[in-house]
C-alpha cells in the first residue's frame, strides 16, 4: 500500500517533506513519487532501521562540530542558536531513544487511519497525542512563537499550538537537512537560505545542485577557494551562486536551475549560552536575474575575487580595528545585496566614507570592479 505525505504549501515543512523524500531515496533505497507531495510503497522494520540509523547519524554531523579549545584539546560544540536542544539536551523528536523514534516513523511510514480527539494545528489532521512531541516549539516551526515567553511586548503571555506526530517529525528532521548557511559570532545570528520554489519536483532538483555545492564546516557550509565563508544572507546567496557556476560547464538560463526568490531565516542567539532567543524571515527576491546571467557567463568569482577582497580603509588617524572590521563586513553587505537586486545605490553605498573609514580594492582586483561595473551598468 503507497503511502502519500502531502505538500503543505509552506517553506519549511515543503523543505522538509523534499528532504524526507531525499532519504527514502538515497538511504533507503525506496523509489518515491513527487507530485504535490511524496507518494512511496509503506517501508517495512529493515527500511525504517536503516532511516533511523541515518537521522541518528545526521544529528550531531549537523548540530555539533569539533573545536579546539585554549589548551589545544578538542571540543564538541552545539552549532550556536539553534532552538533544538534545552539544558544540553536534544527537544521533541529528534530527542527521543531510538527505540521510541523506531516506533514513532514506523506510524507515520506505514499505512494508518487518522485518528484521535486531537487536532493538529498545522495540516488540520486528526491525531492521538502517544508520544509528547506534540507541542509546537520552534524546533518544529522555527518562527513558531509557542516556545517565547512573551509577545507583543506583554510578558509571560505565551501561545500554545499542537501538531501531529507527522508535522513535529517533519519539523524536527529539517534542522538536519543541506540549507545554505552561516553563523555570524560578531553579530550573534545564524542565517540559513531557503530557496522559495512551490512546485515539489523542481524544489528538489534545486536542492540537490544546492546539496553538491556546499562544505560543511563549523561555521558555514558555503566557503570560497580560500577557505573563507560570508558573514550575511548576501554575500552567503551570492557566493552559492558563485561556486554553483565554477562547477556547471554550461548555463543557459540561470533561473533554470535556480530560484529567484528565496526565504532567510535568521536566529538571534545570546553571547552566553548559545540559545535561541529570537527567530525571524525575510525574503530574497531578485528582480533582474538576466544581469546576474551576464556577470557570471563573464566574470566567474565577482565576490571571490573582488567584494569579499575588499576592506575599509581608515582616513584618519585613530579608527579602531573594531570599527574597520564592522566597516568591512557592511560593505560586502552592500556590495553583495545591491548586485543580487539589481539596485546600485545601495552598492554605492560601499564607497561612501563612513565613520572616517573609505573602501580600498587591491590591486589584482580592480580589473574585476571595473569589468563588473561595465557588464552591470553600460551593458544592460
Amino acid at each position: 500500500m503507497k503511502i502519500h505525505i502531502q505538500q503543505y504549501y509552506d517553506w519549511w515543512f515543503d523543505s522538509a517533506i523534499e528532504f524526507l523524500g531525499h532519504l527514502l531515496e538515497r538511504v533507503a533505497d525506496i523509489k518515491v513519487e513527487w507530485n504535490e507531495g511524496i507518494s512511496f510503497e509503506e517501508l517495512n522494520d529493515e527500511k525504517i532501521r536503516i532511516l533511523v540509523e541515518e537521522i541518528e547519524r545526521l544529528t550531531p554531523y549537523k548540530l555539533k562540530y569539533p573545536t579546539t579549545n585554549d589548551n589545544g584539546n578538542i571540543e564538541i560544540k552545539n552549532r550556536a542558536y539553534l532552538p533544538t536542544m534545552h539544558k544540553g539536551k536534544y527537544v521533541n523528536f529528534l530527542g527521543k531513544p531510538i527505540k521510541e523514534k523506531t516506533v514513532i516513523l514506523k506510524e507515520l511510514l506505514t499505512s494508518h487511519e487518522n485518528s484521535g480527539s486531537e487536532v493538529c494545528d498545522i495540516c488540520s489532521r486528526n491525531y492521538k497525542n502517544d508520544y509528547g512531541i506534540s507541542q509546537v516549539a520552534q524546533i518544529v516551526y522555527p518562527v513558531s512563537p509557542g516556545s517565547l515567553s512573551s509577545q507583543c511586548g506583554v510578558r509571560n503571555i505565551q501561545a500554545n499550538y499542537n501538531c501531529c506526530p507527522k508535522c513535529a517529525v517533519l519539523g524536527c528532521i529539517e534542522w538536519l537537512d543541506d540549507n545554505p548557511f552561516l553563523s555570524n559570532h560578531r553579530n550573534f545570528t545564524h542565517y540559513y537560505l531557503f530557496p522559495k520554489i512551490e512546485q515539489l519536483e523542481q524544489l528538489r532538483r534545486v536542492k540537490n545542485l544546492i546539496r553538491n555545492n556546499l562544505n560543511l564546516k563549523p561555521y558555514s557550509n558555503v566557503f570560497s577557494l580560500t577557505g573563507e565563508y560570508p558573514l550575511d544572507e548576501y554575500s552567503l546567496l551570492l557566493l552559492l551562486f558563485e561556486n554553483i557556476f565554477k562547477n556547471i560547464r554550461l548555463v543557459k538560463r540561470l533561473e533554470n536551475i535556480l530560484s529567484k526568490d528565496w526565504i532567510v531565516l535568521k536566529i538571534k542567539g545570546t553571547e552566553a549560552t548559545y540559545q535561541t532567543s529570537y527567530t525571524y524571515i525575510n525574503e530574497i527576491t531578485i528582480p533582474n536575474i538576466e544581469s546576474l546571467e551576464n556577470i557570471f557567463g563573464e566574470i566567474k568569482e565577482p565576490y571571490t575575487g573582488f567584494i569579499n577582497k575588499t576592506l575599509a580603509a581608515p582616513i584618519k588617524e585613530g579608527v579602531s580595528w573594531e570599527i574597520r572590521n564592522s566597516i568591512t563586513e557592511e560593505n560586502k553587505y552592500f556590495m553583495s545585496q545591491g548586485l543580487l537586486l539589481d539596485d546600485f545605490h545601495t552598492f554605492s553605498k560601499a564607497f561612501q566614507i563612513r565613520q572616517n573609514c573609505g573602501i580600498a580594492v587591491p590591486k589584482d582586483s580592480k580589473e574585476i570592479f571595473e569589468r563588473l561595473l561595465t557588464l552591470w551598468r553600460c551593458k544592460q
